[in-house]
């Protein structure tokens, strides 16, 4: 798999954002915290506006380095926009900003993670986008679809997306190698057994190399069972059926690989490790196969350089079933407008700026970011700024990846989902018991 030099790589936080249990990959918010902002919290920095121009007061989660990029998308816009300017602000704190916004002390602008839509706009706390869409004529047509419908709650558009993010699997050549396999898995089936055979215990019988990607245990459950043809969700936007054959496989390879090495050896080698630390079994090549995202090539090539030699592919689908290649979950960083903003049409201006070519070239995708546009894929910025840029590329332009459906009792469902399969993968309970007590707790909840 070919690999490319990048500048700094976006990190978003991907646990919670989405059931995959994704984001907090790394850093701050909406990125790493590894360098003085330059719109540190506390401290505004407006581009020395001009007195006639309508002033649109911007708070936002980006921390760091990442900061200093976002300030750089907006001097941007205030130097070309003769009608409004941008003050800036970094409050890595949406609790803090959504307590600002319903006391009417809140931004005109601000940003978050789409699963967070449908709890923020069922309590009318953003302001819908369609009218303002249609008044201005905007283009959608160059956002990638899964990033946009993961905008939208009961049919409206409440943000417009910032970025993107995806899980694929990657894989160690050398274990893989060593075990007489030249090519990754393509199913699920041959996955696991890749697993088993790459799979190194010590004398005491404790895990030395984990063939599983049993780490981070927060990423690789959900994305399994999307890729197996499942989902938390139904089509209704509803607990899925305790008989989703894609959730069933999802789990019962998971308990397999526990019952065959043991839960309490796969605990000690998780607990031995940090996520994107030089103690990350992935980076010390000690794991082969690993779910992530675009991020992890620089972690293991710019930040810590360590010597892996590894491939990155789609997530296994079933055998059988290459219709499933490419199915995946897609979720988003966006901007939104809360529905008290006191400038509503000066914030909708530099929104979609900020979301459009010039402003996630400035403030994402030229220092290694995911982009949201279809076009930013094809860019020499990003194919030539990004590991992986080409699984990844293909990977977002999958008719088969989706987005997952906002709705108010998200994180209320994503808890009952996360102690459910918890008790599943401790052989507390069967696959079967989990799924049944998934829906039926869930069903409870989505009365």
């Amino acid at each position: 798999m070919k690999k490319r030099s990048i500048k700094k790589v976006l990190a978003l936080g991907l646990a919670g954002a989405m059931l995959c249990g994704m984001l907090t990959a790394c850093g701050g918010a909406n990125g790493s915290s590894s360098a003085p902002s330059a719109s540190s919290e506390g401290q505004a920095e407006p581009a020395a506006p001009e007195t006639e121009k309508e002033k649109v007061v911007l708070w936002h989660l980006w921390t760091g380095v990442e900061a200093g990029y976002l300030d750089d998308a907006v001097a941007a816009y205030n130097a070309r926009s003769d009608k409004y300017y941008v003050e800036a602000l970094s409050v890595p704190d949406s609790q803090k900003i959504m307590v600002a916004i319903q006391s009417g002390d809140g931004p005109d602008i601000t940003d978050d993670f789409t699963n967070n839509i449908g709890a923020y706009a069922s309590k009318g706390i953003m302001l819908p986008l369609d009218d303002y869409i249609a008044k201005n004529n905007t283009d959608l047509s160059d956002i990638i679809p899964s990033t946009l419908e993961a905008c939208k709650y009961e049919g409206k558009t409440y943000a417009l997306p910032a970025g993107m993010n995806l899980m694929a699997l990657f894989y160690n050549k050398t274990l893989l190698a060593e075990a007489g396999y030249t090519e990754p898995p393509k199913t699920m089936e041959e996955m696991y057994e890749m697993a088993v055979n790459t799979t190194k215990l010590n004398p005491d019988g404790t895990i030395d190399v984990m063939g599983y990607p049993d780490f981070p245990s927060v990423y690789y459950t959900d994305n399994f069972a999307a890729a197996l043809g499942g989902g938390w969700y139904d089509e209704n936007g509803k607990p899925a059926s305790p008989d989703n054959e894609g959730n069933l496989m999802a789990l019962k390879y998971a308990v397999m690989y526990r019952e065959k090495f043991g839960v309490e050896n796969v605990a000690k080698f998780g607990s031995a490790g940090k996520y994107l630390d030089p103690t990350d079994p992935f980076l010390a090549g000690k794991q082969t196969f690993r779910v992530d995202g675009n991020w992890l090539g620089a972690n293991i090539n710019d930040t810590f350089k360590v010597d892996v030699d590894y491939g990155c592919t789609f997530i296994p689908y079933p055998e059988g079933h290459e219709e499933l290649k490419g199915r995946g979950i897609a979720s988003s960083s966006m901007f939104y407008i809360p529905s008290n903003s006191k400038n509503p049409d000066g914030a909708y201006d530099f929104l979609t700026f900020i979301c459009g070519p010039e402003g996630t070239m400035l403030q994402s995708v030229s220092h290694g970011g995911f982009p949201s546009l279809l076009s930013q894929l094809e860019s020499d910025e990003f194919v030539n700024g990004s590991y992986n840029s080409d699984v990844f590329a293909e990977l977002a332009a999958s008719p088969n990846l989706f987005a997952l459906p906002n709705v108010p009792q998200s994180t209320e469902y994503n808890t009952i989902i996360k102690e459910e399969v918890e008790l599943a993968l401790n052989l507390k309970q069967t696959p079967e018991q989990a799924l049944q007590n998934i829906y039926d707790k869930g069903s409870e909840l989505f009365k």
